[in-house]
């Protein structure tokens, strides 16, 4: 990348550990004040639900699967103090591939100077800093996927070895087998090796292509297990449901292009992404001719993640994620150019790192101030859940949109309600017959669901927001099931939410009603 004397690997070990440890302690410290995510309990549940059951199969999913595949282990491990062991591990995750980033600059010839800034401009990106605190499945295939770049980048400059490649494919193909948007820059990857194919031989493009493939092997195992679930969840839900939740709240302009643009110009500049795009950009313009074949490879995923984070609408912070590996190595190329030590350059640098850290700040600030953690906020709710349907006696699951605040509680979740509000909240998108196949119960479904197989709680709260779609909450059909058929109502111990446990009374009212 740079003309500096490559590092041999393992050079770096004991910075790259206390780079590290600093990034997971900063993480770990981040993640356990950062306000909840709607986005997490369906990540959280779907993990948690491996221990009777497979996504697609036997609960909706709406992601490809490696990440309840992988992290399963937890389920058990972790019981009871699950969500706080997911937020950890996406920590975990998220340490490592910014540390990865770091050996990679140095592994191909880059300046301490220019690792260190690569790796801070990561470090400090929106992006980066949501992904390696929440317990969404970000972090996991963005240390994939670094993993897999780093991998082709040293294979070329090792002369190119068939067995990196085949490495390097699997963990590309891994990372699209935990979040499906990493599937466009392995592609690219993909693509460019068939551009230099001369360069690099088939027998390393066969072992790109057989390790790609085996990284895929989960979705593809599954997918084959339940076709159309797996066909809804990775790829129509993402397609239709949320144009429809937007229409449906008098929101297109949400999805249309000229707000996309704007949002995606936002994201990028809440860190270092938009001035690492524009540096790359003027360097290409100031000095034109052939580029070096790793150069054309991080080009080629740039443009493919660009493409990426582009076409999901509305567009999030999140989208940004499969870009930064390859944008931030590319950007390192052009680090140790005399002029990006400049004043006017490093103070513009700052300025955008300065960006990305204050979104987090912003987030996080109320939790410092009142010395409260919701990530334990939820695990307490969870405790009280549990001990309340325990005391009971009521038998049965619980249902709720917000699983993260039950999921430690040691009752299982109806797993019809494995995605949270995201499913509940369609309207037109599922025939009965694909809600009643994919395990999934909307509004349209809800009273007859519940009565069939009454739950023993219901939790609501975190989703009663108004909206045009939901003008009294998209969680008031549960309340209003809850206190026609005598469930005990009891405010969760955060003040969230509100608990309704079935007692004997509402079962001899179900029992009436049936």
């Amino acid at each position: 990348m740079v003309n500096s004397r490559p590092r041999a690997p393992g050079a770096a070990d004991a910075p790259s550990l206390r780079l590290f440890l600093l990034l997971l302690a900063i993480l770990l410290s981040v993640a356990f004040v950062r306000p909840i995510d709607h986005d997490e309990g369906q990540y959280v549940v779907a993990v948690a639900l491996m221990r009777s059951g497979l996504p697609y199969r036997d609960f909706a999913y709406l992601q490809t699967p490696l990440q309840p595949l992988l992290f399963a282990p937890l389920a058990w491990l972790c019981e009871g103090w699950l969500f706080p062991a997911l937020r950890a591990a996406n920590a975990l995750c998220a340490a490592g591939a910014a540390v990865l980033l770091h050996m990679a600059v140095r592994h191909a010839g880059g300046s301490p100077r220019s690792a260190a800034v690569a790796t801070l401009a990561l470090a400090s990106s929106h992006a980066f800093l949501f992904a390696g605190t929440v317990a969404r499945n970000d972090a996991l295939p963005l240390l994939l996927h670094m993993a897999g770049l780093a991998l082709v980048l040293d294979a070329l400059r090792t002369g190119g070895q068939p067995l990196r490649f085949l490495l390097a494919g699997l963990m590309l193909g891994a990372a699209a087998s935990a979040k499906i948007s990493y599937g466009l820059p392995a592609a690219a990857v993909g693509l460019w090796a068939l551009l230099h194919l001369r360069a690099i031989g088939w027998p390393c493009l066969c072992a790109l292509a057989a390790g790609g493939l085996a990284g895929g092997l989960p979705t593809l195992v599954l997918w084959a297990i339940a076709p159309d679930a797996a066909w809804f969840g990775i790829i129509d839900y993402s397609l239709h449901a949320p144009r429809e939740w937007q229409t449906l709240n008098q929101r297109s302009f949400m999805i249309e292009t000229p707000l996309s643009l704007v949002r995606l110009l936002r994201f990028l500049a809440q860190g270092s992404a938009l001035i690492a795009l524009c540096a790359i950009a003027a360097a290409a313009r100031h000095r034109p001719g052939p580029s070096h074949v790793s150069q054309r490879l991080l080009d080629c995923m740039i443009l493919a993640a660009l493409i990426a984070a582009w076409l999901p609408r509305p567009i999030y912070v999140q989208y940004l994620l499969p870009l930064l590996p390859a944008l931030f190595l590319r950007f390192a190329a052009i680090l140790d150019d005399p002029r990006w030590r400049r004043p006017l350059a490093t103070g513009a640098l700052a300025l955008f790192m300065t960006a990305g850290v204050a979104e987090t700040l912003v987030a996080i600030a109320p939790g410092i101030a009142d010395t409260k953690s919701p990530l334990l906020s939820a695990v307490g709710d969870a405790r009280a859940v549990g001990r309340a349907v325990r005391a009971s006696g009521a038998t049965g699951p619980i249902v709720t949109l917000a699983p993260e605040r039950v999921i430690d509680s040691g009752v299982s979740l109806d797993p019809r309600f494995a995605t949270g509000p995201f499913l509940f909240r369609t309207r037109d998108l599922l025939t009965p017959a694909e809600r009643s196949a994919f395990h999934v119960v909307n509004r349209a479904n809800l009273a007859e669901a519940l009565t069939r197989h009454p739950p023993a709680a219901i939790v609501t709260g975190p989703e009663s927001a108004i909206t045009p779609a939901a003008p009294q909450g998209l969680d008031a059909p549960l309340r209003t099931f809850a206190v026609a058929h005598g469930y005990r109502a009891t405010p969760l111990p955060s003040g969230e939410g509100t608990l309704f446990v079935r007692e004997q009374r509402a079962k001899a009212a179900l029992q009436r009603h049936r």
